[in-house]
């Protein structure tokens, strides 16, 4: 019996080289969700098949290989599908190919994979380097059972050479896993920085397009706007013309609605200084301040508020935030749908959650969440999401969407919390906050959204 290096290092690479080809196709664009769970039930499968056949025989039956590598890569970045489906395929493999060593590999899969989905929960909330270790640790502690498990059933003895084969073979799965979790994290860390500057670079453009053009285009606005509720007082204009001029007037509202969205995003706050604000206050008002588009709309909205949760922000801007996804999420699970507004403290951050059960998104459509210009909505500019992204960015805080289809939307806003003086930071009976009372909100009126025209194109109210 014979150390096999080359059969190891065979292994290696052909369980590194799709990941690598992975990066090289994909190195400035995204897959789609489809195609790529497809590539990685192929790669995965056709990897395992491969570690197998070229595995490291210890004796007639008994063999050695990377398989767990692939099978671990499935589950984890192909998907839960992905995974269960090459658990199968090794499965009918190693039943083909037969042995002592059969008995003890089925039932290391099965343990593994009951493991695997805790771990695959967990994996997504850790950074790049956590991910690393976990990875290796989680493959070292497989890599010796699966020797270690098998000797003990089979009653294999342990001689010298077997402990060198087993430490070959525990240090591959641990440098494989550590290299192939390191190439698939910074390719994702480089898509998404991609992503941002591309993000940044499309804001830029709206920002000096909203400088040059806000204050000329605004001016003839206002003269014309003033000159139709001049016509529409005019006692011999028919009751027609009057609602013809009601339109205008609705529109010229509209139109400069848009400007003012686009005046928030070209107009940096940054020099602008953040203070404490009463999260739970401003959310309240906020809350109260939609009722009645909440009613006109058939949603209900519950909400639950823990006391005083006190954060930096700027609080006109902090309700702009609030009002901008309590008002989509409404549009969004109209008509006879419910929102869901919660606010809780956590030990050092604030958390906020704005859940709707209407018709829900699609990832490509969560992916495009704050690109310029992109709406679903047939009157949509795609400007409001923008803005409330930019908030968040303001008050150094993070968020994520949950979304299915037909079944809701989840955002979770999170947000460090500052050290409370006293009991009175910013108005808990609706004193006023710096920025002027926020008791009420102006809406935007118009048409009612139609049930695709409902799925999350973010409105700013200014």
């Amino acid at each position: 019996m014979m150390i096999q290096y080359d059969h190891m290092l065979l292994q290696m690479l052909m369980v590194l080289f799709p990941i690598i080809l992975y990066q090289a196709l994909m190195s400035d664009k995204r897959m789609d969700k489809n195609i790529e769970t497809a590539y990685w039930f192929a790669v995965c499968a056709i990897a395992i098949c491969l570690c197998v056949i070229f595995s490291i025989k210890i004796e007639n039956g008994i063999y050695l290989d990377l398989r767990m590598i692939p099978w671990f890569l499935a589950f984890i970045y192909g998907g839960p599908a992905v995974g269960i489906l090459v658990s199968a395929l090794f499965i009918v493999i190693r039943f083909l190919t037969g042995g002592a060593g059969m008995i003890p590999a089925f039932i290391i899969m099965f343990v593994c994979c009951l493991i695997i989905f805790q771990f695959r929960s967990l994996f997504k909330n850790w950074n790049r380097s956590k991910k690393i270790r976990m990875s290796v640790f989680f493959l070292l502690i497989i890599s010796y059972s699966i020797p270690y498990i098998g000797s003990l059933m089979l009653d294999v003895p342990v001689t010298k050479t077997r402990l060198v084969i087993y430490g070959v073979y525990i240090v591959s799965n641990a440098i494989t896993v550590w290299l192939a979790v390191y190439l698939l994290e910074s390719h994702r860390e480089k898509m998404e920085l991609l992503n941002e500057i591309r993000k940044n670079e499309k804001l830029h453009v709206v920002g000096q397009m909203a400088a040059s053009v806000a204050h000329e285009i605004r001016n003839p606005m206002t003269s014309v706007r003033g000159f139709v509720q001049l016509l529409s007082t005019s006692p011999t204009i028919t009751d027609s013309e009057k609602t013809y001029l009601s339109v205008c007037l609705m529109e010229l509202d509209r139109a400069n609605k848009i400007i003012s969205d686009y005046l928030s995003l070209g107009k940096s706050f940054d020099q602008e200084k953040l203070r404490s604000v009463n999260l739970t206050w401003i959310a309240s008002q906020s809350v109260k301040s939609l009722s009645s588009y909440a009613l006109m709309e058939s949603v209900e909205v519950v909400d639950d508020f823990d006391d005083h949760v006190v954060v930096l922000g700027i609080p006109g801007r902090v309700q702009q935030m609030f009002v901008n996804l309590i008002k989509n999420a409404i549009e969004a699970a109209s008509p006879s749908g419910q929102v869901q507004v919660f606010l809780r403290k956590r030990e050092d951050y604030a958390e906020v959650m704005i859940s709707d059960n209407g018709i829900g998104m699609t990832s490509q459509q969560i992916e495009n969440l704050g690109l310029p210009y992109y709406s679903t909505k047939e009157k949509g500019t795609g400007l409001g999401i923008m803005v409330t992204l930019q908030i968040i960015k303001e008050m150094n805080g993070t968020w994520t969407v949950q979304s299915q289809l037909n079944q809701g939307t989840q955002f979770t806003l999170t947000f460090p919390l500052v050290e409370q003086i006293g009991h009175g930071v910013h108005g808990d009976q609706g004193r006023d906050q710096g920025d002027g009372s926020y008791g009420s909100v102006e809406q935007v009126e118009g048409p009612r959204a139609s049930v695709k025209d409902k799925e999350h194109d973010l409105v700013s109210t200014q």
